[in-house]
């Protein structure tokens, strides 16, 4: 009889990617074990990508149900007919206990909190920390595994004929851009008092950066990412480019992609440049160049986590970071770290992260 793991991570696209890398780390010592995931609503997609995984199980809420709903129920009735050798819950939440109660399984394992377990620093990525509890129990070698994503032929040719229809060449050099941020967009809240989240880059900046990277190199393309929330800054930004400059190669794809197609985009990229969001964690896994725009978020453990030198994360080192979640992000006005970053900064990373990319 096959053994069977159910790992358990109902975060966003990043905290997904970085909870995957168990499945890889349990297949690569295991490699009879079939590996099953129970993820957040709308990521169903993603594990069509992450070939250790067997089966995906994805909320159709944001949140846990409440436990007679009739779709928790049936889901617990197919879980439990699996019969797992273990069930791993990656939430540090006390609440999301009776979740992991309710499951059958020979061998239960949650997550510590970083500061609850003796001689880990703060500081350590999240994927080490996910998959440092297997090491302890003594279920696989002390061994580092990093997220990983496999892109379908067939979707690497909708890719192209995407970039076909923007207007551009897929044989030419590609840069991916992502001004937009996935958590500014969910909460409407914001918009309605006018307030940005603190993780975007000025939209200056990214005018700024483009101009830069194009006198160096007129042949590179421009590809606006992010999904239908991200159209309208997008617009802004391409409309002062287009007036500076008619002649810039410069297409946005925003909301014009599904997961597993964006992920085909991004793999054709030759450098992407992201503020602190999912897709960001995609480029890693995808190891395509990133270069990652950090400010207030715990960036040692939050950061993307692909094997060095994949791509790379800059930020300003300031006494008030991190903050995000707490009440001095809530007090920011001026956002200083994510204003700190010069366009000439980032245009310097990507230099020395694809060098063929730009003229001597």
């Amino acid at each position: 009889m096959t053994d069977r793991a159910l790992l358990i991570r109902l975060g966003a696209m990043g905290d997904t990617l970085h909870a995957s890398s168990v499945a890889l780390l349990l297949k690569k010592h295991a490699p009879h074990m079939e590996v099953d995931f129970l993820a957040a609503a709308g990521l169903g997609d993603l594990f069509k990508m992450i070939p250790s995984v067997t089966e995906a199980y994805c909320l159709p809420f944001r949140k846990i149900p409440f436990r007679l709903h009739p779709w928790w129920l049936a889901l617990l009735r197919d879980l439990n007919r699996r019969s797992y050798k273990l069930a791993y819950l990656m939430e540090t939440n006390p609440r999301f206990l009776p979740l992991l109660s309710a499951i059958d399984a020979d061998r239960k394992m949650i997550v510590g909190r970083m500061d609850d377990q003796e001689g880990l620093r703060s500081n350590q990525p999240n994927p080490v920390r996910y998959q440092r509890p297997l090491w302890d129990a003594g279920l696989v070698p002390r061994d580092i595994c990093h997220p990983e994503l496999v892109v379908n032929p067939g979707d690497a040719g909708r890719a192209e004929e995407l970039l076909v229809s923007l207007g551009l060449d897929p044989e030419a050099p590609l840069i991916g851009l992502h001004p937009g941020n996935s958590y500014q967009a969910r909460k409407m809240w914001r918009k309605k008092f006018r307030r940005t989240d603190l993780r975007c880059w000025p939209e200056g900046r990214w005018e700024e950066l483009v101009r830069e990277m194009h006198q160096e190199n007129d042949s590179l393309q421009f590809v606006l990412f992010g999904g239908p929330q991200d159209r309208q800054a997008n617009d802004r930004i391409a409309g002062r480019l287009r007036n500076v400059a008619p002649d810039f190669r410069l297409a946005d794809a925003a909301g014009r992609t599904d997961l597993v197609l964006a992920a085909a985009l991004v793999e054709r990229f030759s450098l992407f440049v992201s503020t602190d969001t999912g897709p960001l964690h995609m480029a890693a896994a995808l190891r395509v160049p990133f270069v990652g725009l950090y400010g207030p978020t715990r960036f040692d453990e939050t950061r993307p986590f692909p094997p060095e030198p994949v791509g790379t994360v800059l930020r300003h080192s300031l006494p008030c970071q991190p903050c995000y979640g707490t009440r001095d992000q809530r007090r920011c006005k001026d956002n200083v770290c994510m204003q700190g970053i010069e366009a000439g900064e980032v245009a310097e990373k990507a230099r020395e992260l694809n060098p063929a990319l730009f003229r001597p």
